[in-house]
């Protein structure tokens, strides 16, 4: 399982409802199931909403079936991702819908929206910010793959040579497409770039264009061929390398196999994975212990902001009833004799 927040959410509710409910030419969508809240209800409070951020939109992916869940594990999963977004809140502060969908080979994919207004208040609600919520986040997704056995994006046998999501990028991003046919407009886009995310994929095209030229083998011959397309090095990790652009203000991170320091080669790939898959798997129960951990700690943080955030603010007063006894007023009263109408004409017979 892995989690998405999409960039998308500024503007009416009915792109994210019609998106998740409903199919080309105004049809139900198929595979589509409403888990959890009101989607008029939740479109309304999108349009009502006056700041810029109108809603966040994300969802949970799975690789398993959804016949594998039942509904009271989906429903742990989904309350349990709530609480890590909304510690410290209570259920009505906030608005969420969730949507199943199973139309992509019978995948579950559980999807969400929350209108971004704190609901006793009106103040903004921002349920996910990457700088501060992305590691509390994925410690959650670790800890439900590993209690539920699901997938784990994490392992070594299914990364990547290339990081196909560059941070923040629409998904599926053009990384997937193949290496452009002429090494010339790969240089220009190199040469000057568009933006960041056209800056990378380049890149990452040229870097499987050499692999498959066999003339990457080490973590020294990536250096070298960074280089020779004019960039800098800035830094070099065990994960990653950053390079600066002429054009460009900020660091370029390159993240992938091909670009961390263990790096030898397609040759040493099956070796490497299997080496690490073998160390990664003996590690799980640590792996477990230091992800609760950073949960933890993380919901404890969160927490804290929410209360700096909304804990003034009080739920409203319950109505009070009282029951009374009421004394008929039906008492019979004197009628009060009135003029008959007169007709002013009288038609004739």
């Amino acid at each position: 399982m892995i989690v998405k927040f999409f960039r998308r959410g500024k503007g009416s509710g009915a792109g994210p409802l019609n998106y998740l409910l409903v199919a080309k030419g105004g049809k139900p969508r198929e595979g589509a199931k409403v888990l959890y809240g009101d989607p008029k209800l939740t479109e309304q409070l999108i349009n009502a909403t006056p700041y810029k951020q109108k809603y966040k939109a994300g969802v949970l992916s799975f690789t398993e079936d959804a016949e594998k869940f039942t509904d009271k594990q989906k429903k742990d999963i989904m309350q349990r991702f709530e609480d890590t977004l909304f510690i410290g809140l209570e259920p009505d502060q906030y608005d969420i819908l969730w949507v199943e969908h199973s139309d992509k080979d019978g995948r579950l994919e559980l999807n969400f929206v929350i209108p971004c207004q704190e609901l006793r208040s009106g103040k903004s609600l921002q349920p996910f910010y990457a700088g501060a919520d992305l590691v509390r986040v994925n410690a959650f997704k670790n800890i439900i793959n590993q209690e539920y056995e699901l997938t784990d994006p994490n392992e070594p046998v299914r990364k990547r040579l290339t990081n196909p999501y560059v941070s923040n990028a629409p998904h599926p991003t053009p990384f997937d497409k193949k290496s452009k046919p002429t090494k010339k407009e790969d240089d220009q886009i190199i040469a000057n770039p568009e933006s960041t995310f056209a800056l990378k994929e380049a890149i990452d095209r040229k870097m499987r264009h050499f692999l498959e030229e066999k003339t990457l083998n080490s973590r020294s011959s990536v250096l070298y061929a960074l280089k020779g397309m004019g960039l800098k090095v800035k830094r070099a990790t065990k994960k990653s390398i950053s390079v600066v652009h002429p054009t460009m203000k900020r660091n370029i991170r390159l993240k992938g196999a091909i670009y961390e320091d263990s790096f030898q080669g397609l040759s040493q790939r099956a070796h490497l994975i299997n080496g690490r898959q073998g160390d990664y798997e003996r590690t799980s129960e640590s792996r477990g212990h230091r992800d609760l951990k950073t949960w933890t700690k993380g919901m404890e943080i969160k927490k804290e902001y929410h209360q700096i955030l909304y804990g003034d603010i009080k739920s409203p007063e319950p109505l009070e009833f009282s029951v009374k006894a009421i004394e008929s007023n039906n008492i019979p009263k004197d009628k009060i004799q009135t003029p008959a109408s007169q007709r002013s004409y009288t038609p004739s017979i």
